[in-house]
């Protein structure tokens, strides 16, 4: 599949199931996007050791870039800051959600209860870690018994994930 011109901004709990899931290696293969991952991000996963290497092996092979914040441009700035002061957001979080709402990009977070409305008012769209594995199970890159093994894993981890086997979960459909 070719690579597209929008991107995925990803947030640190998608990075985070797909390293518990043991298939972070698959995760910038299953859409057609570019994706990056902000400084931000970056500074909440590299405190938890295991996080740091998986996601410093995806930087080192050039599956994900690093992107720094875009300090210089005032509205995402304000924003962020709007967002961190009013919508109590981490800053990994509310980095990812004033970028995206400024660059019209793709969102990768599964913390739908702090992010949907949000998506919703801005026309912002975004992807959950179930939306990955709906689109890798389409394409033929996982079974659906690797969904659920997934699904298992992540939750064992502490995670929470909406379902326990992926064919209980109703896939979206796209347009990018």
């Amino acid at each position: 599949m070719e690579k597209s011109n929008k991107v995925i901004i990803i947030d640190a709990d998608v990075i985070s199931h797909f390293i518990s899931g043991s298939l972070i290696i698959k995760l910038p293969h299953i859409f057609p996007f570019k994706i990056l991952i902000l400084d931000k991000v970056y500074a909440e996963l590299k405190r938890l050791p295991k996080r740091k290497r998986e996601i410093d092996n995806l930087l080192n092979l050039r599956l994900i870039q690093l992107l720094p914040f875009p300090e210089d441009n005032i509205e995402v700035r304000k924003e962020y800051a709007h967002i961190k002061k009013f919508m109590f957001k981490g800053d990994g979080e509310a980095a990812c959600l004033a970028v995206v709402r400024h660059s019209k990009d793709i969102l990768a977070s599964s913390n739908l209860k702090d992010i949907a409305f949000y998506c919703k008012l801005h026309g912002i769209q975004y992807l959950t870690t179930m939306d990955f594995l709906c689109e890798a199970l389409r394409r033929n890159m996982f079974t659906e018994n690797q969904c659920d093994e997934f699904i298992l894993k992540v939750k064992n981890a502490g995670s929470k994930l909406p379902v326990n086997r992926i064919r209980d979960f109703k896939c979206r459909s796209f347009t990018f």
